[in-house]
């Protein structure tokens, strides 16, 4: 890791689909020079035992940073957090720093309501519970573009989470939070104490796109030097969803190149 800054840098297996092909994705990630790997949205049946994927991580030399989860307010909530509970100990048997967790899904047209707020922070401080064992952090991530709805829409909802679950970390995408219309240079000195990851993303014509070519005004360079000034030493990860109109490896290559030209070495 270059001394310019101090944290390590990771990318997304979901670049290549929910089935990514996992010895493509982890040649390209490696080979464009990213240090970790975050796994995002593949089922365990498809990434298989966590022996096999930490033997595939190994292989290309990269670090196992994430795996990442849901969490539901339906009726179907307890069996939810009872499947999460199992896809923590997969991440934590790979080796993963991190289980991120997201959702609800927000009912339309209306706010989440207070006991919303209670059951969410429940539901995920009972993986921080679950996790005391392995070690693993276990964080909530805002997602979502445009009409993407869930519990946690601003950095008000965060608040009342983070308030209601003491023991969460916050995993903050730079893209999402200014696409509700806050500040993630801001954030990011807010909440510098529960930051358990950092997610870089842009955004333009409607969705997600390669570093620097979105609308958001996203400053990397700015959040390069923030995160350097709070001295945070975790992972921050990028990606590009599969729906992005080139393929994973080539965005790969793309987002390092970029990051580099701003400071990222």
């Amino acid at each position: 890791m270059d001394t310019n800054r101090s944290f390590r840098l990771g990318y997304s297996d979901a670049t290549w689909g929910d089935m990514p092909g996992l010895e493509e994705a982890m040649s390209a990630i490696a080979a464009a020079g990213w240090e970790g790997v975050e796994i995002r949205n593949a089922s365990i049946d498809w990434l298989g035992t966590p022996r096999r994927l930490r033997n595939l991580i190994d292989k290309h030399d990269l670090i196992p940073v994430s795996m990442f989860g849901s969490l539901s307010l339906g009726g179907d909530s307890s069996q939810v957090l009872e499947a999460q509970r199992r896809r923590l100990e997969y991440a934590a048997e790979v080796g993963c720093q991190a289980f991120c967790v997201t959702g609800a899904q927000r009912v339309l047209y209306r706010s989440a309501t207070d006991d919303e707020f209670k059951r969410l922070a429940e539901m995920a401080e009972a993986l921080v519970v679950h996790a005391v064992p392995s070690g693993i952090t276990v964080a909530y991530l805002r997602d979502g573009g445009y009409g993407h709805r869930s519990t946690i829409e601003s950095e008000q909802d965060e608040d009342q989470l983070l308030g209601y679950a003491p023991r969460i970390g916050l995993c903050l995408d730079v893209a999402v939070s200014a696409l509700k219309g806050d500040d993630p240079v801001v954030q990011l000195r807010k909440y510098r104490n529960r930051l358990a990851g950092v997610r870089l993303r842009d955004w333009g014509r409607g969705k997600f796109c390669l570093l620097g070519k979105g609308t958001l005004g996203l400053d990397y360079a700015r959040i390069r030097e923030t995160l350097n000034d709070i001295d945070y030493d975790g992972w921050v990860s990028c990606e590009l969803p599969a729906n992005a109109d080139m393929e994973g490896s080539e965005s790969c290559h793309l987002n390092r190149e970029y990051l580099r030209s701003v400071g990222y070495r």
